[in-house]
């Protein structure tokens, strides 16, 4: 008989943990790790996870279920911001909570304002930084967090349902659940014949379980509530676990060299590029001067062509071709450093190239004059006032010799200036209060396109009505204001609407 003590029933985290007690072990002894079960990724290694989704779906409920978009995503966004922080592992600094407050409530605003594709899209961008932040405790670079927008749209939002499918998978009943079902059947029978004794002694009871028997478990409308939950879940997820896998890896700084080969060096070197700044200079010296010529008055346009068929031909190609000017311009003046005359040839090249631009805005102009403003031509200003601030930040990294990348970021912030100050702009007003205050005399005013403007184009199309003392819209749909029902409804730009429309108690019904 074998004098070794065996303790039984040893907790395997013990068993485990102990292996190295032993004196002899060798590769076989060794204990293997425990195994994986099935959708362990859907926990968290933080046990609040779960409860926060939970608050975060019930307030996703409260904020959108049978109500329209408005203030409510703004909300809806600050409260998944305020979860990221109060889930981070590291402490927050107050002034971290606050500089990050600031920054959801800035990038926010747009939403408050006007719901629209633009406003939706600084929204999401204020959830990527914080997530990004929040996951590798820095402020990181911009394309960090374009990176985090592009995983948590694709990888990110799959997370929740393929981990509940493993988990779903992995549940077999086994004898432990066999054991614990047997264990109920007593107490359910019993249960029921108490239940129905109560019932016929209490009324009050009795008419508590039969309201409860009525009730309709598994409508249609239940069934969609429960599937925009699942939703809701799937779209925070990813925000409240960080940590995982899906993340990936951040993507490495990006690095503009320039690994040309012997093809590329034979056709661009110092001779092609010096070569070709002479032949743009005198190309766009000709251009400018023509278009001079024409805009002043001094030279007359061929037969058949006129001056609203030759601003709308040469908006468009010309910033084309300041675009890809500047493009040149970045590639080749490394190559002509040395030579200060051929830089000068650059200098003067991207000044014409600016004119350009500007002859382009005003051709324009000298088109929507003769055609009214669409967003079209509202986008194609914004597009050649951007153009032109490139070109600008291209001269400036020239002369100080700055890098790539300092470019590419000053055009970016310019960029998300311009497209955060359109959030704040109803152009939809402001076109249909140009058109109107400059064609409504005049029988070529396009009123098909008034209609369509939406909403915000009431207060000029009501004008137009007072004045007229018909209906301006005719045969076309009329825009129909939507009234603030509910006030997750709520919007800066519709309430100042409904407040103006309100104040003209003459008005006709909206």
């Amino acid at each position: 008989m074998s004098n070794q003590l065996v303790i039984r029933e040893v907790p395997d985290s013990i068993r485990l943990d102990a292996w190295w007690l032993g004196a002899e072990t060798n590769a076989s002894d060794t204990p293997r790790p425990p195994p994986v079960v099935p959708g362990k990724q859907i926990r968290s290694r933080s046990p609040s996870v779960l409860p926060v989704l939970l608050v975060l779906v019930l307030i996703a409920d409260l904020l959108f279920w049978g109500h329209g978009l408005g203030v409510s995503i703004a909300i809806f966004a600050l409260a998944v911001s305020a979860a990221i922080l109060g889930l981070r592992t590291k402490v927050v600094a107050r002034r971290q909570w606050l500089f990050w407050a600031v920054f959801e409530i800035f990038c926010n605003l747009p939403v408050i304002e006007f719901i629209q594709p633009l406003s939706l899209m600084f929204t999401f961008f204020g959830l990527a930084a914080i997530a990004v932040w929040a996951a590798h405790g820095r402020i990181v670079q911009w394309w960090h967090a374009l990176w985090f927008m592009l995983r948590a749209s694709t990888v990110g939002a799959v997370v929740l349902p393929v981990s509940v499918a493993q988990e779903a998978r992995g549940m077999r009943p086994g004898a432990e659940f066999k054991r614990h079902a047997r264990a109920l059947i007593l107490p359910a029978a019993v249960g029921l014949v108490f239940l129905a004794l109560l019932m016929a002694a209490n009324p009050i009871l009795e008419q508590l379980i039969e309201g409860l028997a009525s009730l309709e478990f598994l409508t249609p409308d239940q069934i969609i509530r429960a599937i925009f939950w699942f939703l809701v879940a799937s779209f925070v997820w990813p925000y409240l676990n960080l940590n995982g896998a899906w993340v990936g890896q951040v993507p490495p700084v990006f690095k503009f060299e320039s690994k040309g080969s012997s093809t590329v060096g034979s056709v661009f070197n110092a001779d092609s590029v010096r070569n070709s700044l002479f032949l743009f200079n005198a190309m766009f010296l000709v251009q400018t001067v023509l278009d001079v010529g024409v805009l002043s008055g001094g030279t007359t346009l061929p037969d058949g062509v006129t001056y609203a068929q030759y601003a709308h031909r040469g908006a468009y190609p010309l910033a084309a071709t300041a675009l890809l000017a500047g493009l040149f311009a970045i590639a080749s003046h490394k190559l002509i450093s040395h030579s200060k005359i051929l830089r000068g040839l650059l200098y003067l090249w991207l000044a014409q190239t600016m004119f350009l631009v500007l002859t382009a805005v005003f051709r324009l102009s000298l088109y929507v004059d003769t055609y009214s403003l669409t967003y079209l031509r509202v986008r194609a200003l914004i597009w050649m006032g951007l153009v032109f601030v490139g070109l600008v930040l291209t001269l400036v990294k020239i002369g100080r010799d700055l890098n790539v990348g300092w470019l590419i970021r000053s055009n970016l912030i310019s960029l998300g200036v311009t497209l955060y100050t359109c959030c704040f702009v109803n152009f939809a007003y402001v076109i249909a209060d140009y058109n109107h205050s400059r064609w409504a005399d005049s029988g070529r005013f396009d009123v098909s396109y008034l209609c369509r403007l939406g909403e915000q184009a009431l207060p000029v199309i009501l004008e137009m009505e007072r004045l007229d003392n018909n209906t301006t819209c005719g045969d076309y749909l009329r825009p129909r204001l939507d009234h603030i029902s509910d006030w997750q409804e709520w919007g800066f730009r519709r309430w100042r609407l409904h407040v103006y429309l309100g104040s003209r108690s003459n008005e006709p019904r909206l």
